[in-house]
């Protein structure tokens, strides 16, 4: 169940915002696929334009490598050259590279790269999937044209579950996450004010909870969170969780 303080953020916003919609959406079924169409040579011949990246006044999009630059960056393990970037195409600039260590790439097994925006285009949510969930995103706010703030709202949710995870002394994902994003989770702007916040993530999401071992130390946590844009910051969270218990045959 929503928060009392997300109940009332949303209606709030559904009285005084118009509909916001996701470029996705905005999109023909039937047009084409992904393309470097409109970029210079020198990224058109190692990246694609995200077609569900881009705005709604179609100024600004999101471009990823393709296939054979990241095989190319991988042989020549040089994981720089493999990067995500938010761009302005009319004219064509680069306005600042995805600050992620797992920029999505064409055919990623298990990745995914998509963006929501506000019907001015001054602000959107791109998000990098994972395989079980969202990984990456990026609340990014433009002024003019140009970037004016951009913030890992995933890292500042993560961050929020860190001491609950913490506490219960539970076994890692990987090497490389602690723990991760499930596949309910959700960011969602609210007009020009709020990101909302409904997060699910877990350190063994791959283990059925009738499959756990008693030496398992698997962890599952909550967060429900409003994020205020102008602000910056937090203006309520609700974080629960704790280790996942066997379920009785």
């Amino acid at each position: 169940m929503k928060s009392f303080f997300a109940f009332v953020a949303i209606i709030a916003c559904a009285i005084s915002c118009a509909f916001w919609v996701s470029a996705a959406d905005e999109q023909p079924q039937n047009e084409a696929e992904d393309s470097s169409a409109g970029l210079p040579d020198d990224y058109a011949k190692n990246y694609l334009i995200a077609r569900s990246t881009i705005s709604p006044d179609k100024k600004f999009g999101v471009i990823y490598p393709t296939l054979e630059a990241e095989e190319a960056a991988d042989e020549a393990n040089d994981a720089e050259r493999i990067k995500n970037y938010i761009v302005a195409l009319r004219p064509f600039t680069v306005i600042k590279a995805l600050d992620t260590k797992w920029p999505y790439f064409q055919h990623e097994s298990n990745g995914g790269l998509s963006a929501e925006w506000s019907d001015d285009s001054s602000l959107a949510l791109i998000t990098l999937d994972g395989k079980w969930g969202p990984r990456d995103v990026f609340l990014v706010e433009l002024h003019d044209g140009k970037l004016n703030r951009i913030t890992n709202l995933a890292r500042k949710a993560h961050d929020l579950l860190l001491p609950n995870y913490r506490n219960a002394k539970a076994t890692r994902y990987n090497d490389y996450f602690d723990f991760i994003f499930v596949e309910d989770t959700t960011f969602k702007l609210e007009c020009t004010n709020h990101v909302v916040i409904d997060g699910s993530a877990e350190t063994s999401p791959n283990i059925m909870s009738e499959d756990l071992r008693p030496s398992d130390r698997a962890w599952r946590g909550h967060v429900e969170a409003i994020w205020d844009i102008a602000q910056a910051k937090f203006i309520s969270k609700k974080v629960s969780g704790g280790i996942r218990k066997r379920t009785k045959e």
